[in-house]
């Protein structure tokens, strides 16, 4: 029983000393993190001040463009080639 008490203390104080390391770890990267909203049930992501429907992995080359005949608004690389009619998003 000595033997189970002694390895629960160590197990919570490692996990003390873990947890401020963790949370800094968190909130550096949610610097970078795109923003994501739901709304009617759908995933929207924010690209440059456009919320486009789904998630996407966005950098600062990702464009926000209208595609017509059914795809609708989408995210893509600024050098995608677009079929014609399409549209970038400001």
């Amino acid at each position: 029983m000595k033997f189970l008490k002694t390895k629960l203390a160590l197990l919570l104080a490692t996990s003390c000393l873990m947890v401020p390391s963790v949370i800094s770890a968190a909130t550096e990267t949610a610097v970078d993190a795109p923003s994501y909203t739901y709304m009617n049930g759908y995933v929207y992501t924010l690209v440059q001040d456009i919320y486009v429907p789904g998630r996407y992995l966005i950098d600062e080359d990702t464009v926000a463009v209208y595609i017509p005949g059914g795809v609708g608004i989408i995210a893509v690389d600024k050098d995608t080639v677009l079929p014609e009619g399409s549209v970038y998003l400001n």
